[in-house]
């Protein structure tokens, strides 16, 4: 369908610029209201004509795009016109073309989904008030991962190719870090980078969007001295597994509180002391051993935390409580797989980070949606189920956009509770292999693009 017969259809039925927003997915408005869209783009200065598909359809198709189980652009947008359609019946057949609706995707600044995107994630943190706390610490945990994109030559120049042990792969990869909230896994704050990019230089810009005596949850890799004295600089705490270079047994103990818990002086290297001479020579820390299972063997490792005193902060607590950072690798599945983001679709750099910031907006739409449903039901957020939370909400959807306004508190609630209903069992220490259980078909790989196949075997 053609911008001209679009404008003529909108002639027509000029009244159904609203209708179609009233329909298209009530369920994740009560979270992501139309005056956010618009305030963001007001913002963001982007100043857009009145046109048929409007910022805030384009805002909902791509977020839709990340719930529903399709996870195509064409998909959700699919599903919105023909819940349209199914509420007027004289616009059925009459959906904008596929050119139209991407053009809609591009004219949307970046600026605008980064406001989105800060003003779900100051949402999520305040619904989360009064559960991420421990002993008056904000619990935040870091971490990064990859994601796959398609094979363009302006994505492998933008974000590079990976080597492995078996060569050059052949898609570009994209590097992201992400904090969020240990207990409802809120993602606060996100960072994208190139493959060969450090994580920790991801990092370093987002410390300052955290709260002062928020606690960092991390793995090894951000893990050292240096890093350290910058988490505090910040005004942070800390607690990571040791550096797998750091020789426990060699540090100077400057006081113990047993055999496995003392408080050492680490070095900061020389060589880090000269970019920056700020740093000191040594910082105070506290290092506890515990006992943990990694990849299904038990091990003893060492924790590195900033958390010194004993009596305010019992290791066995520290203990716990560094097995949860394992919680960010369950929101980068929810991310990767449940979302369908662990292989993004969009074809230029740009449309890149529009798309991931399109699926942070999602996780924490349905994450702040399960905490609702947790504080309104009385249950652990952490045991509700994300994947019946999603199917709920697109369920839910068509009752909240066709019911009275008067019923729609009502249906909102029995969504909250459906959602409260479907709880995962407690799995502590559960392990599952990273590995298929059925072999893929039996297809040799494609080692060309579809169109040089094409262009090769065409008749």
């Amino acid at each position: 369908m053609s911008n001209k017969s679009i404008g003529k259809v909108a002639g027509k039925t000029s009244k159904n610029y609203l209708s179609f927003e009233s329909v298209t997915f009530n369920s994740i408005r009560e979270v992501l209201p139309d005056k956010v869209i618009l305030n963001a783009c007001r913002q963001a200065n982007y100043n857009h004509r009145n046109r048929f598909i409007t910022p805030v359809l384009t805002i909902l198709h791509m977020i839709i795009a990340g719930i529903w189980p399709e996870e195509s652009f064409t998909a959700s947008w699919q599903l919105l016109w023909a819940s349209f359609a199914a509420s007027f019946s004289s616009m059925a057949g009459q959906s904008p073309s596929r050119g139209t609706v991407s053009n809609a995707r591009k004219r949307l600044p970046l600026e605008v989904w980064d406001k989105i995107v800060a003003w779900l994630s100051q949402q999520g943190q305040a619904y989360s008030e009064n559960i991420d706390q421990w002993r008056g610490h904000r619990v935040v945990a870091v971490d990064g991962t990859c994601m796959t994109l398609p094979g363009t030559d302006e994505l492998r120049n933008t974000f590079g190719l990976s080597r492995g042990n078996y060569g050059t792969r052949r898609y570009p990869l994209l590097r992201m870090v992400c904090l969020s909230l240990v207990e409802t896994m809120i993602a606060i704050n996100y960072r994208l980078g190139s493959y060969t990019t450090d994580e920790n230089a991801l990092l370093k810009p987002m410390l300052k969007t955290l709260r002062k005596g928020d606690l960092l949850l991390a793995d090894r890799h951000f893990a050292g001295a240096n890093l350290y004295w910058n988490y505090m600089q910040n005004g942070l705490e800390y607690l990571t597994w040791t550096h797998q270079k750091l020789m426990v047994s060699r540090l100077k103990k400057l006081w113990s509180y047993g055999a496995n818990d003392f408080v050492a002086k680490l070095k900061i290297g020389d060589a880090y002391r000269r970019n920056n001479p700020e740093m000191p020579k040594y910082i105070k820390v506290r290092l506890i051993q515990i006992e943990t299972r990694i990849r299904g063997k038990h091990q003893r490792i060492w924790l590195a935390t900033s958390l010194l005193e004993a009596d305010k902060y019992p290791a066995s607590e520290i203990a716990g409580l560094y097995l949860k950072r394992w919680r960010i690798e369950t929101l980068f599945r929810r991310i990767k797989i449940d979302i369908g983001a662990d292989i993004l679709r969009s074809q230029s750099s740009d449309a890149i980070y529009k798309e991931v910031a399109a699926r942070i907006c999602a996780i924490n739409i349905v994450s702040t949606i399960m905490l609702e449903a947790a504080v309104a039901n009385n249950v652990d957020v952490t045991r509700i189920s994300f994947v019946h939370a999603v199917r709920a909400i697109i369920a839910f959807a068509p009752a909240l956009a066709m019911q009275p306004p008067e019923q729609l508190p009502a249906t909102y609630r029995a969504m909250l509770c459906e959602i409260a209903a479907h709880l995962v069992p407690l799995r502590p220490g559960r392990l599952e292999p990273r590995k298929l259980a059925h072999d893929p078909k039996h297809y040799p790989r494609l080692k060309t693009t579809r169109a040089q196949w094409r262009n090769q075997y065409a008749a």
